[in-house]
């Protein structure tokens, strides 16, 4: 007889092999990149989605999430498995300012009324002066000289 306790620590080894190391965090409203293998006959091609993420599901290895795009003026969605083998990169393009974990609302919406404000980077506005150093002061130069 099987213990339980056997099974479920073979499940977890296997999900655990299946996870991928480096994944990027996602949240909702963010803009993503996908690269998705998608085979056509006897070939394979990386197709690239691009869109905005209103929701991710799940935990571990089973963890997906959805994306929205605007296509010839039809909305499209796509959910992608987190850990899939099937996915080849997922590059974030920017992240979202949002305050729901679903937005679902997008839906409903097209054109302007969809945009969703960039978050702002904490350390861009001290980047900027870091450049130069704060002690040195120019002078004007007088005509005088």
């Amino acid at each position: 007889m099987v213990s339980l306790y056997a099974v479920s620590n073979v499940i977890d080894l296997l999900q655990a092999e299946a996870k991928k190391a480096k994944v990027p965090s996602l949240t909702a409203g963010d803009t993503v990149k996908v690269h998705a293998r998608v085979v056509e006959g006897n070939r394979e091609r990386v197709q690239i989605f691009e869109g905005t993420v209103i929701g991710l599901r799940g935990s571990g290895t089973k963890e997906s999430f959805t994306v929205r795009r605007i296509a010839h003026g039809v909305g499209v969605e796509r959910s992608f498995l987190l850990h899939s083998p099937r996915i080849d990169r997922i590059d974030v393009v920017r992240h979202g300012k949002v305050r729901r974990a679903k937005l679902y609302y997008l839906r409903g919406k097209v054109g302007k009324s969809a945009r969703i404000r960039e978050k702002r980077q904490a350390g861009t506005a001290g980047a900027a002066t870091a450049d130069r150093p704060a002690s040195t002061e120019e002078t004007p130069e007088t005509a005088e000289s």
